[in-house]
C-alpha cells in the first residue's frame, strides 16, 4: 500500500469527508475549538506515549502529538494549544489521585478524557486485585466529571476505550464492553459526547489485522495512533484542507 493509498483508506475508515463537501460560505468548516484555546488530553499510556521522556517531551509521540500537528497544519490562524497529561498504567482511580493538579487547577478550554482499559486489563494480566471493578469506575468517573463542572467551566468529550480484538466473545472484549457501555451512560447522564473507537477499530481489522494497528490488541502502532487521532478529530468538525 502506498502512503497516499495508506492515507486515503485511513481517511476512509474514520469517515472524513473531503473538505469542499462540507465548505461554508467562508471557506472554513466550523471546528469546534476556537482561536487560543487549550485542549488537555488525560489518560493512560495510550495518551502518554513517553511524553516525559527528552526525546518525545511534551506531547509523547502518540495520538495527541498527530493532532496537534494535524490542527497546527490544517487551522493555523487558530494557534491552539494541545496538553498531553497521559501517564502509562492509570486507571479510573489514578486520574482521581490526580485530578485537582492535572486539571481543576489549570483549567483547559477542552477536556478529553481516555481511561479505562487498564481498569480491566489488570483482571487478565498482572495483579487482579488492581483492577477496578465496574461500579467502582463508573463511580469515581462520575465523581471526576462532577468536580470538573461544578469547579471550572470547560468542554468536556469521553473518549471509551477499544480493544483490537475481532471476537466479541473474547473474555478481555466482553468484559471491556461493559466498560465502554458504562461511559456511554455517563455521556447521556452528563449530556456529553461520547467519543467510540471500537467501531472504528473494528471495521479497521476488516482490512488490516490487528497486529497492524496495535502490538498488543491495546497498544497503537503508528497507524493505530493515526486512525486514533483522526477520529477524534472527526467529532470535532475537522476538515483536511490544504488552504
Amino acid at each position: 500500500m502506498t502512503s497516499t493509498s495508506k492515507h486515503d483508506h485511513l481517511m476512509h475508515l474514520c469517515e472524513i469527508r473531503p473538505f469542499q463537501q462540507r465548505k461554508t460560505k467562508c471557506g472554513f468548516m466550523t471546528l469546534i475549538f476556537k482561536p487560543n484555546e487549550v485542549i488537555l488530553f488525560i489518560g493512560d499510556s495510550i495518551t502518554d506515549c513517553d511524553r516525559r521522556s527528552p526525546a518525545y517531551a511534551p506531547l509523547g509521540y502518540g495520538y495527541v502529538y498527530n493532532i496537534h500537528c494535524l490542527l497546527r497544519s490544517v487551522y493555523p490562524q487558530l494557534d491552539l494549544t494541545i496538553i498531553n497529561k497521559g501517564i502509562s498504567g492509570d486507571r479510573i482511580t489514578d486520574l482521581r489521585d490526580r485530578w485537582q493538579t492535572d486539571v481543576i487547577d489549570n483549567p483547559p478550554d477542552w477536556l478529553f478524557i481516555y481511561v479505562g482499559i487498564n481498569d480491566v486489563w489488570r483482571f487478565f494480566e498482572g495483579d487482579p486485585e488492581e483492577g477496578v471493578n465496574l461500579d467502582k469506575f463508573s463511580d469515581t468517573y462520575r465523581q471526576l466529571i462532577k468536580a470538573v463542572l461544578s469547579n471550572i467551566t470547560v468542554n468536556i468529550q469521553l473518549i471509551a476505550p477499544f480493544l483490537a480484538e475481532s471476537n466479541p466473545e473474547d473474555p478481555f472484549r466482553s468484559r471491556l464492553a461493559r466498560y465502554q457501555a458504562a461511559i456511554d451512560d455517563l455521556g447521556r447522564s452528563f449530556n456529553l459526547p461520547v467519543i467510540h473507537l471500537q467501531p472504528t477499530f473494528d471495521r479497521a481489522m476488516q482490512v488490516k489485522p490487528s497486529n497492524y494497528w496495535t502490538s498488543d490488541r491495546v497498544h497503537p502502532t503508528e497507524e493505530g495512533h493515526m486512525l486514533i487521532a483522526l477520529s477524534i478529530l472527526n467529532t470535532c468538525q475537522f476538515e483536511l484542507s490544504l488552504f
